[in-house]
């Protein structure tokens, strides 16, 4: 059995190692977590009438330079995805 998963992108697939794919996995959704915040810091900014667009971009980079915000979102991501993998290895019998 050998340690290599498919990691799909767009129409492509490549062969890379789980831990690789777990990381980018992380990475991923991460950013995603990031951008949802800033979405929300932005429209808060926008919608409230405290300063617009640029200003809501200003305290979402102040808030997402935190480390503690940072790492929290980084762990969460690790957590879920590392979980959301041995629940799909555990829950399907092997061949």
């Amino acid at each position: 059995m050998t340690d290599r998963t498919q990691l799909a992108i767009g129409r492509n697939q490549i062969s890379v190692p789980r831990m690789t794919k777990r990381i980018i996995e992380a990475a991923v959704a991460t950013g995603l977590t990031a951008g949802v915040a800033l979405i929300i810091l932005v429209l808060n900014n926008v919608l409230t009438g405290r300063g617009g667009w640029m200003n809501g971009f200003e305290v979402w980079l102040s808030f997402i330079r935190q480390p503690a915000i940072l790492g929290t979102m980084m762990l969460t991501a690790l957590i879920s995805v590392l979980y959301l993998n041995w629940q799909r290895d555990s829950g399907t019998p092997r061949r």
